[in-house]
């Protein structure tokens, strides 16, 4: 072979192996593109069912140190007597009463009562700074609605196309290899940071500054009721579990639709 003939050889390779590795890099780039729209739509899907079991509050009551938090802190408080001294219906009822409070724009969190055989009566269970806080994490709740809304339409945009168009899905199995390079980052660097040092750092990110988002449990019931962060722990465990099977049951449900549409 002549000179000029192994020059155009090597061209061509080099062109195909070019071709090759750009479609590679674009079936990547789609993947994890398709991956972490699924992801928070699955994260979404997870908190709103666990929001409407109450984020099984009272098995982090029982079983995750909440209760007896409650129990330790409850009767230190510096404003609210008797919280110590609530039973554990009581505590469930309050807990529900937040989470709804906060899922609907944040109203009716001042008319939050509490009462045990040693708190005198019914007493309001938030001051007015927890109250503030509360309707800043409610705010924050719409907001990340509006975005997984968004996110809704793309991912529905992105199904739509590849299933109609390129007639071709990113595997299950390429998606299971994209799930560990987004979320294993995130954790390593939580656990790396220390998950309390991420949890008031997002805070001062998100909240207006000025208002207190920082609570001691002396001094706040509901900080008590939820021992932050540990219970916020918890539900991420939860919401991380739950989140998976249910992008699992995503990828499953498009595989066949796929498959039947051929």
């Amino acid at each position: 072979m002549s000179k000029k003939a192994e020059k155009r050889t090597n061209r061509i390779k080099a062109a195909n192996q070019a071709v090759k590795l750009k479609a590679k890099v674009g079936l990547w780039a789609l993947t994890l593109s398709y991956t972490l729209l699924s992801l928070i739509i699955s994260l979404t899907a997870a908190w709103v069912l666990l929001a409407k079991q109450d984020f099984i509050y009272g098995v982090w009551h029982d079983h995750g140190g909440i209760g007896q938090g409650i129990d330790t802190y409850g009767p230190q408080n510096r404003y609210k007597p008797g919280f110590g001294d609530t039973s554990r219906a009581e505590r469930i009822r309050i807990f529900a009463e937040i989470n709804r409070s906060i899922h609907e724009g944040g109203e009716g969190l001042e008319a939050i009562i509490y009462q045990s055989s040693s708190s005198g009566g019914e007493q309001a269970l938030l001051r007015t700074p927890e109250v503030v806080h509360l309707q800043d994490v409610a705010k924050l709740i719409d907001f990340l609605f509006v975005v997984t809304f968004v996110s809704t339409i793309l991912w529905l945009a992105v199904s739509i196309y590849l299933l109609l168009v390129r007639h071709r899905m990113p595997s299950i199995r390429q998606q299971l290899s994209a799930l560990p390079i987004l979320l294993i980052p995130s954790i390593l660097l939580v656990l790396a940071i220390g998950p309390k040092s991420v949890f008031n750092t997002l805070h001062i990110w998100v909240f207006p500054a000025g208002h207190q988002w920082f609570f001691y449990y002396q001094e706040s019931l509901m900080s008590t009721m939820m021992l932050a962060p540990n219970l916020f722990g918890w539900i991420a465990l939860a919401l991380l579990a739950l989140s998976i099977v249910i992008f699992l049951f995503i990828q499953y449900t498009l595989f066949f639709i796929g498959k039947r549409t051929g």
